[in-house]
């Protein structure tokens, strides 16, 4: 463990029990109104020492102000933290729920189509649309998907709160779809590695052709594969029905022979074809079997 990260422990360690007597008492007394009587306390202080010319009253202004200053963004930092905390514990277990009580009859998806384009720094901006077939027997219905991180940096709270995803929902007859509700968990896949899930909530019906858009905006995922440093695999695995699907994956800058090598890794219908500057690689399935992982590996070369 680095001096550095002992330090933070350490530090933590002797802060929390005194943040956390101090957020007791905001909560008790609201944060306004403690904030309010810590200040007047001080004022008062502070009048005090300058009419009467005492320096230890200035003094013990001066570092309270500072303190005050201290102390309230820590507990500013503490109750977000608590917040995000108890989020995503509401979350995980709304999910382990909702997974529990799936219905015997999970929704069925007529047509699955992903779009991932990689930029040259690593980037990744994905788009699924998946159009679903019909569920109306009036019970609450959700579709969970989700995006597998094969990085080998670690993704840190703040690398996870960078990642970004939205979800829409358009009716069959409908050119435009609205903000769907979604709620999202990180956990871990069947192989290991860290995935975002996201559950996107359609409500009591869903009509058949109804289109369901998710997006994630996911700074540096492919950033091993674009730098030369590791390979990279793009595959899927379905845990529901699905008729048809395709998936596109676009590399920008990778368009020049031999620069992007390709291994397929079970994956039908494979192609892969230079678009101007961009490499594009592309593959579908119809009625793909569950269970089973299929896609292909990238490797970046600089020859």
């Amino acid at each position: 463990m680095s001096a550095g990260r002992e330090v933070r422990r350490i530090i933590s360690r002797r802060l929390s029990p005194v943040v956390g007597e101090l957020e007791s008492v905001v909560h008790r007394y609201g944060y306004v109104r403690t904030l309010s009587g810590t200040v007047t306390v001080l004022g008062i202080t502070g009048v005090l020492g300058q009419v009467l010319g005492v320096a230890w009253l200035r003094t013990v202004f001066a570092t309270g102000a500072a303190a005050l200053f201290v102390l309230a963004g820590l507990i500013a930092f503490a109750g977000t933290q608590t917040l995000r905390a108890r989020i995503a514990v509401n979350e995980a277990l709304l999910h382990t729920y909702a997974d529990a009580l799936r219905t015997h009859s999970p929704l069925a998806i007529r047509e699955w189509r992903q779009e991932v384009v990689i930029e040259t720094n690593g980037d990744a901006h994905i788009t699924r649309r998946l159009t679903l077939e019909a569920a109306g027997d009036e019970l609450p219905r959700y579709l969970s998907v989700n995006m597998v991180y094969y990085g080998s940096a670690e993704l840190t709270e703040r690398l996870r709160r960078q990642v970004s995803c939205t979800a829409r929902h358009a009716g069959p007859d409908s050119a435009e779809a609205t903000r769907a509700t979604a709620t999202s968990a990180w956990r871990l896949s069947s192989n290991g590695k860290p995935k975002l899930e996201v559950y996107v909530h359609l409500g009591d019906v869903v009509d058949p052709g109804d289109v369901v858009i998710v997006e994630w905006k996911w700074p540096k995922f492919s950033a091993d594969l674009m730098n030369g440093l590791a390979p990279e695999t793009f595959d899927v695995l379905f845990d529901k029905k699905v008729g048809k699907f395709e998936h596109r994956v676009i590399f920008r800058e990778a368009g020049k022979e031999g620069v992007l090598q390709i291994r397929n890794q079970g994956a039908a219908n494979l192609v892969r074809q230079p678009h101007g500057r961009d490499l594009v690689v592309e593959f579908s399935a119809v009625e793909p079997e569950m269970r089973k992982r299929f896609g292909f590996v990238a490797d970046f070369s600089s020859g």
